[in-house]
Parts: structure tokens; sequence; C-alpha cells
């Protein structure tokens, strides 16, 4: 059944990501055009002429702002809507247990959020990449390499698995962190949006107090290694390790609590009205 519920979640969702998603590559694409043009031909607009000139920009950088707010609100309208107004109704009266209905809104905001960055990355490349740059990247990647080697910084592989794994956890964490605080809002009959609002608010007072609390007696209790780690090169991928590791799975633990925090309020504190 969840399947079921991530089809229809993407089909409802699609309709408005889709023709957004495809505006922006075409805003993308003409203003690589005009861009292209302008430099060719080498003239620039008079100055009454210059807000008119100016247009293509301004339209790409609402749109580019609109892709990546979009998974937010999106996440935000579907959640409360479906589960919070009168559609829970309906919604709760379906042959699925409540963690299925949460799952299925948070994978579908996820994977909106990762098409998101992946094409708000494809739209600066079609506006950067030039031949220059293809040939130009070995040789400054090799600099850069080379110059992070002899500081202790190794990029490779494994640390960017390490900076994939931290942002999906991070990007997960942030949606169940919106969902409980709008879950919270069944402990209010009335001016429900405030009390989403402050919930969110105290979620994260709480969530950075908690870290930094866990990093701080972290700190005390491994005073000696993080010492050696920070005063010797050699150690410094063992830092860069011990901090990313450490704070998503700080992460997951609280993302966790509010998982089943959202799951258990959905189940014996629904209020519909």
């Amino acid at each position: 059944m969840l399947k079921k519920l991530i089809y229809h979640e993407f089909i409802a969702t699609g309709r408005i990501f889709l023709p957004l998603y495809g505006a922006f590559l075409v805003m993308s694409i003409l203003l690589r055009v005009y861009i292209g043009v302008q430099q060719a031909w080498g003239f620039e607009l008079p100055d009454w002429l210059a807000v008119i000139g100016a247009i293509p920009i301004i339209l790409y950088v609402l749109l580019f702002i609109a892709v990546i707010a979009a998974t937010v609100v999106v996440a935000i309208l579907r959640f409360y809507k479906n589960l919070i107004t009168e559609e829970g109704y309906l919604m709760f009266t379906l042959p699925v247990k409540v963690h299925q209905l949460v799952n299925s809104k948070l994978i579908v905001a996820t994977v909106w959020s990762i098409i998101s960055g992946l094409l708000c990355t494809l739209s600066v490349f079609i506006l950067i990449v030039t031949s220059d740059i293809f040939k130009a990247v070995p040789y400054w990647w090799e600099i850069i390499y080379i110059q992070a080697a002899e500081q202790g910084l190794y990029l490779t592989g494994w640390l960017l698995f390490e900076l994939i794994v931290s942002m999906l956890v991070s990007i997960i964490g942030s949606f169940i962190m919106i969902y409980a605080a709008i879950a919270a809002t069944n402990f209010s009959s009335n001016h429900k949006v405030l009390m989403g609002i402050g919930a969110y608010l105290l979620i994260n007072i709480v969530l950075q107090t908690i870290t930094s609390i866990v990093m701080i007696s972290g700190g005390f209790l491994m005073n000696e290694t993080l010492v050696s780690m920070l005063t010797s090169p050699k150690n410094y991928m063992g830092f860069i390790d011990l901090t990313v590791w450490g704070s998503t799975a700080i992460t997951v633990v609280t993302s966790a609590a509010l998982y089943w925090g959202t799951c258990w309020v959905l189940k014996h504190k629904l209020n519909l009205n």
C-alpha cells in the first residue's frame, strides 16, 4: 500500500514540480543564449533599455528561488492539507498505518528535494560551462587536490560519500522536523498556524541545545584525541570523519525521536476540527 501512496503523492506533486522544472530549464537555456549573443556581438544596452535587458536575469533568479523553496512549501501544504485538515477524515480511513502515510510524504518530499538540487546545479552548469572550463578543470583539480593533501585533507571518494550521506540525512531530518511541528497543531483547536510555528521554533531550540550539549560533552571526553587530530596534519581526516559522522548520528537519533512523536500524535491525538 505504501507504493500506491507514494505513486499518488508523486502524481499530485508532479503537477506542480514538472511545469516549474520545465520553465526553469527553458529559462536557463534562454538566459545562456541571451548572454552568449550579448558577449558575441559585444553590444551594451542603452540606459533606458537596461531594465528590459535585466528581465531575463530577474526571471531566472525568481525561478531559481521558486525551485528551491517549492519543495519545502509543497511538503508543508501536502502534509497539513492531507493529514490535518478535513481531508484527514478520508486519509485516515484508508487501510494503511499512520507511519505509511508519513513515509509516503517524507519519501516524495526528499526525492523532489534531491531533484531540485540537481536541477539547480545543472542550471548553473548551463550558464557557466565553456570549452575553456572543460580544459581548465583537470588542471585546477590537480592543484587543489595536491594542496589539500599537503595539509592533510584528502579529497577522496570516501569523503564524497560521507558528505552525500550527511546531506541526505540532513534533508530527511529537516522534513521530519517540519512534520513534527505540523503534527503538534493537533494539540490546539484554534490558532493552528501559530501553534505550528511555535512548535517548529521550540523544536529547533531543543535540538540545538541537545546538539551543543553532546558536542561539548564529547569534546571534554575526547579532549586528548581531538587535540592530537587538530595538531597533526596526518589526523585531519580523522577529525573530519568524526565531525561528519558525529553530526549525522545526532541528526539520526533526534529525527527518529521526532518521527516517532509525529506518528504517535497522528495516531492518538488527532484533532481535525
